[in-house]
């Protein structure tokens, strides 16, 4: 049979499958339909099943780690999202994938995208990559360093909140990173479907891969089911229906057949979150054989899969206890009345809130962190003041939730200008004010070289306080001072810590085992002197828009030749 005859086939059997609406074999694909227009295409047959497959004594006799393509036909457009594992089973896959697709799509224009970037669900990207009909729209994060594996005319790349607005059906990206740095969520708005490709895995457990893809995740998840939970999306919670990547796997869960994945699968996801967070979470063996992958954590049938000796080095980085998250913080105890939270946009940034007796402070404010203001209530109920170390981007964010903020003279120009002006009220602090809080006093000293307003608070009392990026939390970056003001500020600032017993800095990047001690900042006092008396050579450095740094004592300075050495 030929090629042309073996296509004539395909298309009648579509044609029969289309009209019933039940689910067929055409070459190595079962095609199955989610609802009109939605169809769920995963490469496997009646020869080689999805799955696994065991003999009497317990051992494996068959795998196929089946993965799933999602096709969604508008009345204008059309979308494919993901391409599967590349077959090399069948001679006629290739072939047989772009006729289901051409069938079901009649003609319209189609765009394929990837919810992430690993070969099981970009595998049959040949299928479809010489075709000059097709686009391709690429999520950034994952994808922007495979751009030569894309038609530079029929590529394009998108962040979160991308609607592909296909006619009379809309789908929009979300951004869940964790087990990719780039991992997408895809919602068909007004359907309660998602398809989450392996963000959250499809049964048998979402793989982190390291640390920092556990931190992402602790946020995501969070991020995910307030989209969700958000009304303007308009997603009915009871009907929610999520299609993984690897719709075989939720072999694992007691689902009633026909039952998919839904809201509570979210939350248990975000409770065996907040379990690992505490060393709570219960564990077994994955038998996987993969390093890093040898523990299941699970809770209800959420399953995160991760190395077990990762994830108490993650605590480790973090000793605080862990009492709250939301989408974009998550917060861990000091101590009775002071708390640290991070970010996850930029390096972790760092937000603390410091309560007194009659009112509370935060400092600093995150890079996007809309709701940071109820998330401070849900660790204080005193009526807080906002303080920022400085005017930069990833410490302001969150200002916009508060009525006014506080921040020195010389930054001003950096938070009341720009697209996101803030439009609260600034009010000023200076070199020895004190911030009373009620039984708790905090004393501010300007400490400028990151940038000409840095400023640090210091609670005497409680012998530690606060830097932002004044002391660089290991990477400072000497934007506006010269290597003189950062003398300077180390100066005053290492003679205020002996005078006051301070034992460390709370840094604007803070992860639990960096802090600022008295020894650091003597240590870029020293490096600093050395670079104006020349006994010190600066590097080329090509980021942050500075060209020089230096590197020692576990800390590396940033800085620009020759304006920091005047």
């Amino acid at each position: 049979m030929n090629a042309k005859t073996i296509g004539a086939v395909i298309l009648s059997i579509l044609t029969v499958a289309a009209c019933t609406g039940k689910d067929v074999e055409v070459g190595p694909y079962t095609v199955s339909t989610i609802e009109k227009n939605v169809y769920h295409i995963q490469d496997y047959n009646s020869s080689n099943p999805a799955g696994e497959s065991f003999d009497a004594a317990g051992e494996k006799t068959h795998f196929n780690n089946c993965s799933d393509i999602y096709l969604i036909v508008g009345s204008d457009q059309a979308l494919l999202i993901d391409l599967s594992n590349r077959i090399d089973w069948a001679d006629n896959a290739d072939e047989s994938l772009r006729a289901i697709v051409a069938e079901r799509i009649a003609g319209k224009p189609l765009t394929i995208t990837f919810t992430h970037n690993h070969g099981d669900h970009t595998g049959m990207l040949p299928a479809f990559v010489d075709d000059p009909a097709v686009s391709f729209a690429l999520p950034q994060a994952d994808f922007a360093r495979l751009a030569a594996r894309f038609p530079e005319a029929q590529r394009r790349f998108y962040r979160e909140g991308e609607i592909f607005d296909l006619g009379d059906m809309q789908v929009e990206a979300i951004a869940v990173p964790g087990h990719t740095a780039g991992s997408m969520v895809f919602a068909l708005k007004g359907h309660d479907i998602l398809f989450t490709g392996d963000a959250i895995g499809s049964g048998h457990g979402v793989w982190i891969f390291n640390e920092e893809g556990f931190n992402n995740y602790v946020s995501a998840v969070p991020h995910l089911i307030e989209w969700v939970e958000n009304p303007d999306n308009g997603v009915n919670q009871d009907r929610l229906r999520i299609y993984g990547g690897h719709y075989w796997q939720k072999d694992w869960l007691d689902l009633r057949k026909g039952k998919e994945l839904g809201m509570q699968y979210l939350r248990d996801m975000k409770a065996l979150l907040d379990e690992m967070e505490s060393g709570t979470a219960a564990t077994e063996p994955s038998n996987l054989g993969r390093p890093g992958l040898e523990t299941y954590f699970r809770h209800g049938d959420a399953i995160v899969t991760w190395s077990a000796d990762q994830a108490e080095q993650y605590r480790k980085h973090y000793p605080e206890k862990f009492v709250y998250r939301d989408a974009d913080i998550v917060i861990r105890q000091i101590d009775e009345h002071t708390w640290e939270g991070n970010g996850h946009l930029v390096y972790n940034e760092s937000v603390y809130i410091v309560e007194g007796n009659d009112r509370a402070l935060v400092i600093d404010a995150g890079s996007r962190m809309p709701n940071l203001d109820k998330a401070v209530a849900k660790i204080t109920d005193k009526p807080v003041i906002l303080a920022v170390t400085h005017g930069h981007g990833d410490h302001v964010g969150g200002a916009v939730c508060f009525p006014e903020v506080y921040i020195h003279p010389a930054d001003t120009s950096m938070i009341s200008g720009g697209r996101a002006a803030y439009k609260g009220q600034i009010k000023y602090l200076n070199d020895g004010d004190v911030i009373d809080l009620g039984g708790r006093q905090i004393e501010v000293l300007h400490t400028p070289g990151h940038t000409a307003g840095s400023i640090t608070f210091f609670d005497k009392a409680n012998h530690y306080g606060f830097s932002g990026d004044a002391f660089g939390s290991t990477n400072l970056l000497l934007f506006t001072g010269p290597f003189s003001a950062l003398i300077n500020s180390t100066s005053r600032t290492a003679q205020y810590m002996e005078q006051n017993g301070i034992t460390k800095l709370y840094p604007g990047h803070y992860h639990g085992d960096n802090p600022e001690t008295l020894q650091r900042v003597l240590d870029e006092m020293k490096m600093s002197q050395e670079v104006l008396a020349g006994r010190r050579k600066g590097m080329p450095n090509t980021s942050n828009g500075l060209n020089r740094y230096i590197e020692d004592y576990g800390v590396t300075i940033r800085y620009n030749d020759p304006d920091a050495l005047r």
